[in-house]
């Protein structure tokens, strides 16, 4: 093999490794942390980005997520900027009906509001993995 193949065969080997490093990355999804050890250390989570799994309800312009484990939530902000993301958009359409609550998996930034009544908030960048519960009740 002569040294222009040699680099031409080096060149392809290289780019099919970069081109499929992010496809691989992106199978490898950090899994998300526990709505409760989130809260039961905050502090050390206050203005980081988190991914968390819990309940979502909304009772106006309200969303909360919670979990059955352990009492407590944290509301859910959605901005216009991220409130615009077909992700975003399915998960608010989803929890607009009536006695609706969804367990979602919620990607955003881990804020404290200085509120006593909710204490944290997440600034959601976006949701997946979405399951609609039909809740009890009127």
């Amino acid at each position: 093999m002569n040294v222009p193949t040699f680099i031409r065969v080096t060149g392809v080997t290289l780019g099919l490794v970069f081109a499929t490093s992010p496809a691989a990355a992106r199978g490898d999804e950090t899994p998300p942390d526990s709505l409760c050890a989130v809260l039961d250390t905050a502090a050390r989570y206050v203005g980081t980005t988190i991914t968390v799994r819990g309940t979502a309800t909304s009772e106006g312009k309200i969303t909360i997520l919670a979990d059955a484990q352990c009492k407590g939530g944290v509301s859910l902000t959605m901005d216009d900027g991220n409130g615009r993301k077909r992700d975003v958009l399915s998960f608010r359409r989803v929890l607009s009906e009536k006695n609706t609550r969804a367990d979602a998996t919620v990607f955003g930034r881990f804020t404290s509001t200085g509120d006593a009544a909710a204490p944290y908030a997440i600034d959601v960048y976006s949701v997946r993995d979405v399951k609609e519960v039909i809740a009890d009740g009127s």
